[in-house]
């Protein structure tokens, strides 16, 4: 039982952790196209 806890809080880290990441990539390559144009 206490495992599927930790188990389901690292998951929900990882998934914060890649929507931050994913959030900052759109953000960079959104300037970067502002800046082409």
């Amino acid at each position: 039982m206490e495992f599927m806890l930790l188990a389901g809080g690292l998951v929900i880290i990882i998934i914060a952790v890649v929507v931050s990441v994913v959030s900052s990539v759109v953000s960079a390559v959104a300037a970067d196209q502002d800046i082409e144009d």
